[in-house]
């Protein structure tokens, strides 16, 4: 088994330690003094040491020794070292946490700018990587916490603790709980792919499915037995022969009136072929009537197509002429516009050809020491300025001399685009004006009458006689089919009856499906019944296998310790169980045992913790002076205990 021994520890400036070292028995020491006086930052120390934590597992806490007024002390460095033995190995472990103070320039006062931290394992430097694997190789965080302090394993989850001592105890397979049981094996059988408790999630769903189906069964029952019974009291026979006299009453008024139907269907037919040819009449003589009209119109027409044709070429010279002018009205504000950036011009060409250079005394001083030039200096650079200056001025000149002549070409080209527009407006209006005066466009046309035309022509008046002596006999001709009223009342009455009749006779119909439906009710209910009872055998089977599992589980992780029970599962008021991890001794769980048993039970756990990891840490007990008696450890043990003392004293 690996063990990990602490020989010695050095503080630098950590937490109240100043500079001290704390040698170490490689069984038991004691570090004595009174509350406040740094027993635990001893342990605090060996945490962030291997770590970077206190030991309550928290990153964010105050290393740094602070003055009278409870502030930190600056400028001091901070360091935990130890001298460790992993096997037999001696180890040098050594963390240190420094200020980061920078004078800038320009500044009388240094300046704090953050932290930074160093590694070094047997003297060697690491980087943060480097470091967590080499701890890690000694023994993991995880484990550490486990096994060095006695209250770590029992402040943990139930879950967490659960998780823990199942993969201490090891595997425990359902098939190892069934052996020798049939029951339970054929229960695990069932289970096809389903874990026991999905498997008890569908049993309790189908149960529920079950007990809703057949307890509405016996309800339903009663119901169909109460139906019949309504139903019985009819005769059946006598309704069927009535139905039969009725239909045969159906059968010979329908004839009847198939009969009359054919009167009045010859009646309707010969009126009808009298509208269709009194309706072929009109069309003809309205379309003689359209023709003569068509021949007398014919040359007003003609004349008032040629009248419409001029009138829409003047229409397209007139939008021509408008969107001539609005161009023409764009070309002189375009020539406004060119005539004011002319007079913009000449007046900048003036300021430019006008300007002179100007020497400032400033531009002949050295840049870098400040002093004067030499005189020869003095007039290259002013030679030099010159001509830069007048190069400079020639371009500005040519620049300004380009853009009058852009601006006096956009110019000529305006002025020419609109005298080239008025001759087109000219033209436009004058092609108006001679299409104005056309003969036939100025005509007053009168669309002549035709009526007097089609009144005297002599087929239009022979066929306007036959209409009127069409119309005339279609007036005096009988519209009036054979009434079938009577008849049509007698045989929805019929009808009626009839409907009626077959609703009640449809009852027969009707006892003989509930007589049906009861027996597959009742063989429904029993079939429930067996499948509920089959269902309820097999929760008991259930409830049974996760006993003898709760048994078996509690007998092996129990068996680990010599001291601590562990409840696993606890009892409810309705018979089941519901998982739970609480440490016990003698039937009292953890949080009811004094200090003493509590820190006793803890050291039980680490040594179990230990044989199972296999490997072996210090172990740090605070409050140590309230046990009188500790249960022996392969760790090395050290202990920390409340004495008046006011400085540490180490035994």
């Amino acid at each position: 088994m690996r063990s990990i021994i602490i020989k010695e520890i050095h503080f630098v400036n950590f937490k109240g330690f100043r500079n001290m070292t704390i040698e170490f028995n490689e069984d038991i020491t004691t570090i004595c003094g009174r509350n406040g006086s740094g027993k635990t930052s001893i342990f605090d120390g060996f945490t962030w040491l291997l770590f970077g934590k206190d030991s309550q597992d928290r990153k964010a806490f105050n290393i740094k020794t602070l003055d009278e007024n409870g502030k930190a002390i600056p400028k001091l460095p901070h360091e935990v070292s130890a001298i460790i033995i992993v096997d037999g190995e001696t180890i040098e472990l050594c963390r240190r946490f420094n200020e980061k103070w920078v004078k800038r320039r320009g500044q009388i006062e240094e300046e704090f700018t953050g932290h930074e931290e160093e590694r070094l394992y047997n003297n060697v430097p690491m980087s943060l990587k480097e470091w967590n694997e080499k701890i890690s190789n000694i023994c993991s965080e995880q484990v550490f916490k486990f096994i060095t302090n006695p209250k770590y394993f029992v402040s943990q989850k139930p879950d967490v603790q659960r998780a823990m001592l199942f993969r201490m105890a090891g595997e425990l397979s359902d098939a190892d709980i069934a052996a020798g049981n049939d029951d339970f094996a054929a229960l695990l059988a069932s289970l096809t792919g389903k874990t026991m408790e999905e498997y008890k999630k569908e049993i309790q769903a189908k149960k529920r499915r079950i007990k809703a189906e057949i307890e509405a069964i016996p309800e339903r029952i009663d119901e169909r037995k109460r139906d019949i019974s309504a139903l019985s009291e009819y005769d059946y026979p006598a309704i069927e022969a009535s139905i039969k006299d009725k239909q045969d009453k159906v059968a010979k008024i329908e004839a009847e009136m198939l009969d009359l139907s054919k009167k009045n269907e010859a009646i309707s037919q010969k009126r009808s072929e009298a509208i269709k040819e009194l309706g072929q009449l009109k069309e003809r003589k309205l379309r003689l009537e359209y023709e003569i009209k068509e021949k007398v119109t014919a040359e007003y027409r003609a004349a008032i197509s040629k009248k419409n044709d001029i009138q829409s070429k003047i229409s397209d010279l007139e939008r021509n002429i408008q969107s001539l002018s609005n161009r023409r009205d764009g070309l002189k504000r375009t020539i406004e516009e060119c005539t004011s950036y002319r007079e913009k011009l000449i007046a900048e060409w003036k300021s430019i050809n006008a300007s002179s250079i100007t020497f400032n005394e400033n531009d002949f001083v050295c840049p870098t020491c400040k002093r004067p030039l030499d005189i020869d200096d003095i007039e290259k650079k002013q030679q030099e300025m010159t001509e830069n200056f007048n190069l400079a001025k020639s371009s500005r000149l040519a620049e300004n001399n380009r853009k009058g002549q852009e601006n006096k070409k956009k110019m000529q080209e305006a002025e020419a685009a609109i005298i080239s527009i008025d001759s087109e407006i000219k033209k436009a209006s004058e092609d108006i004006e001679k299409l104005k005066s056309a003969e036939e466009y100025a005509i007053n046309l009168v669309e002549p009458d035709a009526y007097p035309v089609i009144e005297g022509n002599t087929e239009y008046k022979k066929l306007s006689e036959e209409i009127s002596a069409k119309e005339k006999a279609l007036e005096g001709s009988s519209t009036n089919n054979v009434d079938t009223s009577s008849q049509k009342q007698e045989l929805s009455l019929l009808k009626s009856e009839i409907d009626s009749l077959k609703r009640t006779l449809a009852n027969r119909e009707t006892i003989t499906r509930n007589t049906q439906r009861i027996g597959e009710l009742e063989a429904q209910y029993k079939e429930g019944a067996q499948e509920l009872a089959d269902l309820e055998r097999i929760e008991f089977t259930m409830a049974a296998f996760n006993k003898a599992r709760i048994e078996a589980i509690d007998k092996r992780i129990n068996g680990m310790f010599s001291l601590v029970k562990f409840k696993m599962y606890e009892q409810q008021i309705n018979g089941g169980e519901i998982e739970t991890c609480e440490a016990v001794v003698n039937g009292i769980p953890y949080s009811g045992q004094n200090n003493a048993m509590q820190i006793n039970m803890g050291i039980d756990i680490i040594n179990a913790i230990c044989k199972f990891e296999g490997i072996t840490a210090p172990i740090f007990i605070d409050n140590a002076e309230s046990v009188n008696e500790f249960i022996p450890s392969h760790s090395q043990v050290i202990k920390l205990v409340v004495t008046t003392d006011n400085e540490l004293s180490i035994q």
